[in-house]
């Protein structure tokens, strides 16, 4: 079963929608269309889809990588990332002493 989430969803002269989902197979699927002007005047036709997929066997990379960009430096990594994923209902254990 997979899972998808809606990215971008912006109107106008050129319509963009991104979703990211996870595949059956484990990979992380980030897939785009472009509707309207911008694709007209680059492709000469109004629509323009596109997907950048990650293989499941790296998926741990893109985690690691994401968590150093967005906390690198921050010394609450541990209590604003405890809270994110519980306000996502994702699982994880504190310890302290």
């Amino acid at each position: 079963m997979s899972k998808t989430v809606k990215l971008v969803r912006q109107g106008g002269e050129t319509s963009i929608h991104i979703d990211v989902r996870m595949e059956d197979t484990g990979d992380l699927l980030l897939s785009g269309q472009d509707i309207g002007e911008a694709p007209q005047q680059i492709f000469g036709k109004d629509d323009y889809e596109y997907w950048l997929t990650v293989p499941a066997t790296e998926k741990d990379r893109v985690l690691l990588a994401l968590i150093e960009k967005i906390y690198r430096g921050n010394p609450s990594v541990i209590s604003e990332l405890r809270e994110f994923l519980e306000s996502k209902g994702i699982p994880c254990e504190f310890h302290s002493f």
